[in-house]
């Protein structure tokens, strides 16, 4: 990666000087995403609630990045573009890692706003692990606890005053119980095989990186179910940063790949996770959560974490697929010493639990778009 930084930090130094020549917009906010190459998720929500209001000009650049050689020339290509667009909005809107801002810097009446695109953070990430490139020159990140404040403020290279506790806007629906039942009853209906099954939902986060590849966790779903009763099924939700997957045509795996996560806990029974933040956001339904953690010992070495996962992760740690597979028989058991894991684990990950974080973000977006 260090070669395609050099390469690619020489072809912005020469665009840089030239992206300073055009003036600030003061009414303009640009979405800068790399995991997504259209409108999802907290960047969905904020965008169609600011075309509402008609007084902002709103821009995008939306791309999925992959490691193929034409996706570094595509992803060289956006990061041309993002100078541009960055040095003249007021408010950038990000929503990871970005190293055009990190490495250019940008204009005092430019605003960089980093909506993560998780809930919070099991493991550590941005300054808090070896990198490529320091994380930098960002003004605002936004959280979901008191709790998580100083860990974005390291990994952003932010004082603990520029991380604001507002929640997380795509979080906003699971708190409606009218979303999530008609969320169930439309995934019922879509899918007639889960009907009268215990659901067990598995969500990974990826392996590998961005400047490298990415690759999924290995564990044989088949083999897991094959020792499960025929009431269980299984939902294997991959990351979206992996582009493909061995069990996207499995017969005995439900493989659901367009469908967000948050969707898909409305059916869910159980969940099967591992370093992923998606662990936070299952909090809300207060049902019982297993860790499949085959490379803990490893992963706490490199990048490890951000609390003591063994002692506080929500639910039992299995490190092999028949500790897995006993967890999974086992729920009914120890469900106080469970439910008051969560409880705790809730505590310390949540603030607020109205369901109006988007509002609170609304607002923060107001006032940095008053302080021109």
């Amino acid at each position: 990666m260090k070669t395609k930084s050099i390469i690619l930090t020489i072809i912005l130094g020469i665009f840089y000087p030239f992206s300073l020549i055009s003036e600030v917009r003061r009414n303009r906010i640009t979405f800068i995403s790399l995991e997504h190459d259209n409108l999802s998720k907290d960047f969905k929500l904020i965008y169609e609630r600011l075309s509402e209001e008609k007084k902002y000009d709103l821009r995008t650049v939306l791309f999925k990045f992959d490691s193929s050689f034409w996706g570094n020339i595509k992803y060289g290509y956006a990061c041309i573009r993002q100078l541009f667009l960055i040095q003249s909005s007021h408010l950038v809107i990000i929503d990871y890692n970005n190293f055009v801002v990190s490495k250019f810097p940008h204009r005092k009446r430019v605003k960089v706003l980093q909506l993560w695109h998780a809930t919070g953070a099991l493991k550590k990430f941005g300054n808090d692990v070896e990198r490529d490139y320091k994380v930098k020159n960002y003004d605002y990140t936004i959280v979901n606890s008191d709790f998580l404040k100083p860990i974005f403020a390291r990994a952003f290279n932010l004082l603990e005053s520029q991380v604001m506790v507002t929640g997380i806007p795509n979080n906003d629906k699971i708190f409606d119980s009218t979303f999530v039942e008609e969320t169930k009853q439309r995934l019922l209906a879509k899918y007639p095989v889960l009907k009268n099954k215990k659901i067990i939902t598995y969500a990974p986060t990826f392996r590998g990186r961005i400047s490298t590849h990415f690759r999924e966790a290995l564990i044989d779903l088949e083999k897991v179910h094959q020792k499960l009763e025929e009431d269980y099924l299984i939902i294997y939700k991959s990351h979206p940063l992996i582009s493909d997957s061995k069990y996207e045509n499995n017969e005995r795996v439900l493989f659901i790949q367009d469908e967000l996560i948050s969707s898909l806990f409305c059916i869910t029974d159980i969940l099967v996770t591992d370093y992923s933040a998606i662990a936070i956001d299952w909090m809300v339904f207060d049902k019982p959560i297993i860790a499949y953690s085959p490379d803990l010992i490893n992963y706490s070495r490199k990048p490890g974490f951000t609390f003591d996962y063994q002692e506080e992760f929500p639910g039992p740690v299995s490190k092999n697929e028949e500790e897995l597979v006993e967890a999974i028989k086992s729920v009914s058991k120890n469900v106080a010493e469970n439910r008051l894991k969560r409880k705790k684990f809730t505590d310390k990950m949540y603030k607020f639990n109205d369901g109006k974080s988007t509002e609170r973000v609304l607002d923060l977006i107001e006032s940095i778009m008053g302080s021109f």
